[in-house]
């Protein structure tokens, strides 16, 4: 059994941009975790981010913590990076999934690199795309999440405070992830797509 850390920086992020894949671990028996940077109250339209959160990482069972970073405005250095270090340190993951630094959210990116270092322990880094993800984001690592599409549409969908924004419509999240296997030659399936930062095995 592997243990898996998954971070984003808002609720919502690990769902647009891993939850296909860390289904896939779940199922396969091991122990997934979420780690959520900020309760995301810089972009609430409607209802409470944080029970969102809880219910969609209930759908696989994923173990959920929560931290108080400010919204918008997470920064790179050394208060971000001592979270990270913290969960690192609790639970040893074998592999741990970011957002990408290749990414227009100042968070994202601020995440990315805090968890460059934070995550140092680490022998497995993924950095996984969301809707702010630039075009040059280049996969070099797929995972077939065709078993688990609708699953990542509900977690999606639970995400309502959202306001049915264009990106979280089922057809966008199902249309990326068909994008990502043609980009594989790969018909009639679903993919989620990583950019390797650190591998050793």
């Amino acid at each position: 059994m592997k243990t898996i850390l998954a971070i984003g920086p808002h609720p919502d992020d690990i769902e647009l941009g891993c939850f296909g894949t860390m289904s896939r671990f779940k199922k396969a028996g091991d122990n997934v975790n979420f780690l959520i940077l900020t309760k995301g109250e810089g972009g609430i339209l409607e209802g409470d981010r944080t029970l969102e959160s809880i219910e969609s990482a209930g759908l696989i069972g994923a173990k959920l913590f929560f931290e108080t970073l400010p919204d918008r405005f997470i920064s790179e250095g050394p208060e971000t990076i001592s979270v990270i270090e913290k969960y690192v340190e609790l639970l040893k993951p074998n592999a741990v999934f970011i957002p990408s630094g290749n990414d227009t959210h100042q968070d994202h990116r601020a995440t990315f690199n805090a968890a460059l270092v934070g995550c140092r322990p680490v022998k497995e880094i993924y950095a996984y795309e969301t809707p702010s993800t630039s075009r040059n984001f280049a996969p070099n690592y797929f995972v077939d999440i065709t078993d688990f599409m609708e699953l990542k549409i509900k977690a999606v969908k639970i995400h309502n405070s959202q306001g049915g924004k264009g990106y979280m419509a089922d057809r966008a999240v199902r249309g990326l992830a068909e994008y990502r296997a043609f980009d594989i030659l790969l018909n009639d399936k679903y993919v989620e797509g990583f950019d390797i930062i650190k591998v050793i095995k």
